[in-house]
């Protein structure tokens, strides 16, 4: 999935950071919020996208895909896809509304926002389940279990 070299990559600058469109993630490291906005980007260009132009909506739900397939490969379980893509569209967004922000509105507020940002960003996109209950069984299976135990003990 890396773009060569040679090509142009789609470069972006909030404040003091830039972010360049990457594919994939470090093999054997946990990705940053920065290394999500980077494959966000990568993920949206219309050369890469097809002719169809891929949906932001479509973007994440792929990159939580693979986001997952690395915490996988790193014997970390996640919270389900649907949740992750939902954590990466609310992060680009807020990404992008600070990027898009014009020049004349780019005040104190501002500054302290994109700050924020950027900081955060490289934090660890944290999408650990912190279940301890195994995935399927929920109160019906629970009661057919119990039901189940009455049952032979009686």
């Amino acid at each position: 999935m890396e773009a060569l070299d040679s090509e142009v990559k789609a470069r972006k600058t909030l404040g003091t950071v830039e972010y360049v469109e990457s594919s994939g993630f470090t093999q054997g490291i946990l990705p940053t919020k920065k290394d999500v906005v980077q494959n966000m980007l990568y993920l949206l260009q219309p050369k890469r996208a097809g002719q169809a132009q891929r949906s932001k909506e479509d973007a994440a739900y792929l990159l939580a895909e693979h986001l997952q397939e690395h915490w996988l490969v790193c014997n970390l379980h996640t919270i389900g896809t649907q949740n992750i893509k939902k954590l990466i569209l609310k992060m680009y967004e807020e990404f992008t509304r600070l990027y898009q922000t014009r020049k004349q509105r780019q005040n104190q507020a501002f500054t302290e926002r994109a700050d924020k940002f950027n900081e955060s960003s490289e934090k660890l996109f944290d999408i650990f389940s912190t279940r301890t209950k195994p995935r399927g069984l929920g109160r019906i299976s629970s009661r057919r279990l119990m039901t189940r135990r009455l049952e032979r003990s009686g």
